[in-house]
């Protein structure tokens, strides 16, 4: 298994609206698909991505809060679009909204997880980070329990979950661009997926 450790940079990569970076888990949450525009994007050869978990791809600038909370939607098969920011091998990050969509056997298990990266609208950056700049501070000041505590309170006050402030954020700020998947870079799926209700055709 590869190390898929980076040096952070500054530089920002900003995606192109209509593809979709793609990846697959098996039910045990490693890695065994990457798409071409993936490859493209992160600068990873297939062959340093495949095999490693989730948690390999996780940026140094996303709170434990939240990739807590990406652990548990997927293991409980729920579909989770929030904005987050990712990075490339080379350092540089980008911004993008996660889509999770489960594929299960004829006895409703599990057998794995697409997830698709497309790029977030720009409007929407600054709020989410500021809201993960404070759970970062908090988490390496404090604790992960205060940390959480302080979410538990934002999302309260939003008076809806994270994945529906998110999507809140994106309608807000929608882009006259469609956010939809690529024929050429994802993997064909039998429902259109929240976020091409949002922002397909």
């Amino acid at each position: 298994m590869d190390n898929l450790n980076f040096i952070p940079s500054d530089r920002e990569i900003q995606l192109t609206p209509n593809k979709s970076m793609v990846y697959k888990l098996t039910p045990d949450g490693v890695i065994d698909y990457v798409n071409d525009y993936f490859v493209e994007i992160s600068g990873y050869e297939v062959h340093e991505v495949v095999g490693n978990t989730l948690e390999s791809l996780k940026n140094s600038d996303l709170p434990t809060i939240i990739y807590n909370l990406i652990l548990e939607h997927i293991e409980k098969n729920d579909n989770l679009n929030i904005i987050l920011k990712g990075h490339a091998k080379d350092g540089r990050f980008y911004w993008y909204i996660t889509n999770f969509e489960t594929n299960k056997d004829e006895n409703g298990e599990l057998t794995s997880t697409i997830v698709s990266r497309v790029a977030a609208p720009r409007m929407t950056i600054s709020e989410i980070e500021k809201l993960y700049i404070k759970l970062l501070k908090i988490e390496q000041h404090a604790s992960l329990a205060i940390a959480r505590t302080f979410f538990e309170g934002f999302i309260e006050e939003k008076g809806m979950s994270f994945s529906d402030y998110c999507q809140s954020l994106m309608i807000d700020y929608a882009s006259p661009q469609p956010l939809v998947q690529s024929h050429n870079n994802s993997i064909p799926k039998k429902n259109k997926s929240l976020m091409g209700k949002l922002f397909g055709k």
